[in-house]
């Protein structure tokens, strides 16, 4: 076996992973107000442009769309043409997003070359990272196809995704977030989080009148994911919308439960940018595979 991972975008991915040369990804874009098509980037100056110019009270919300059936047709050829025969594909949630099914249609045109074995992540962001991460170990290992399909399919199944939001009238008006039409006219300001459910839209499971509250909640539920898992060291992270101080004081509060477990911290780009808004947060939990 010679594998390769394809994934779109919305993974975020960092270093080491990004420097792979197994690993593809299909960009997201996003469309202006002013009809200019850019491509996402989790560059901090980018970024930073981005919410200054475009996620301004009063301005229309820029447009995402997920990659193109043509940019996975391209992916799909050099991943042939690099001499892989199979390729791990891990996408957005397809509760949120079609990238899942379009992967799956135009990869069904190159089965005859490739073995193809996609995984509908729970969510995005560090969600995807973590499962990305375990089969690059996984690859690496020299495990077998069936393996490796075994133990990603229970990883992604025992995985938990969360995004806390500031505020809720893009990701609204995005449609990502039905479960707060019932927040919408609220008098009083509370901080959501929300749980991005398998093949389903992000449902709401509570709110908080202040950051440290909701801090304190997440990092109670990681202490007990982490007791769920015996036999297994976990991976914990945070995404953040320009809000690193925010993901450092999450941090800090789950390290305060949890002493020396790892926490990743990791930017989210554009396109979710402009449907979660400045001082958003991801939050994501799954296992290690077990193997080192």
């Amino acid at each position: 076996m010679k594998a390769a991972i394809l994934c779109d975008s919305s993974a975020y991915l960092a270093s080491p992973l990004t420097g792979r040369e197994d690993l593809y990804q299909v960009d997201f874009t996003l469309v202006l107000p002013n009809d200019e098509v850019i491509t996402e980037s989790t560059d901090e100056t980018h970024l930073e442009n981005f919410f200054d110019e475009w996620m301004q009270e009063g301005t229309p919300q820029p447009k995402t769309a997920q990659p193109g059936i043509q940019d996975y047709h391209d992916a799909f050829r050099k991943i042939i043409a690099a001499g892989y025969d199979t390729v791990f594909g891990v996408y957005l949630s397809s509760g949120v997003s079609g990238t899942f099914q379009t992967a799956h249609a135009v990869g069904q045109e190159y089965a005859d070359q490739l073995n193809i074995i996609n995984f509908d992540a729970v969510g995005l962001s560090v969600n995807m990272e973590q499962l990305i991460r375990q089969l690059t170990i996984m690859i690496d290992a020299g495990k077998s196809v069936e393996e490796i399909q075994e133990a990603a399919t229970w990883l992604n199944a025992q995985s938990r995704f969360f995004i806390a939001v500031e505020k809720h009238d893009n990701l609204i008006k995005g449609g990502r977030g039905e479960s707060l039409k019932e927040l919408e006219n609220d008098a009083f300001k509370t901080l959501p989080v929300l749980e991005y459910i398998p093949e389903d839209t992000p449902v709401l499971t509570e709110t908080y009148r202040t950051s440290k509250q909701r801090n304190k909640k997440l990092a109670e539920f990681a202490a007990e994911y982490s007791e769920k898992f015996p036999d297994h060291k976990i991976q914990i992270g945070i995404g953040h919308t320009l809000s690193e101080n925010k993901a450092l004081k999450l941090r800090e509060a789950i390290r305060e439960l949890l002493p020396g477990q790892p926490v990743e911290i990791r930017m989210i780009g554009t396109a979710f940018c402009s449907h979660l808004g400045r001082n958003a947060l991801s939050f994501g939990l799954m296992p290690k595979c077990g193997v080192e």
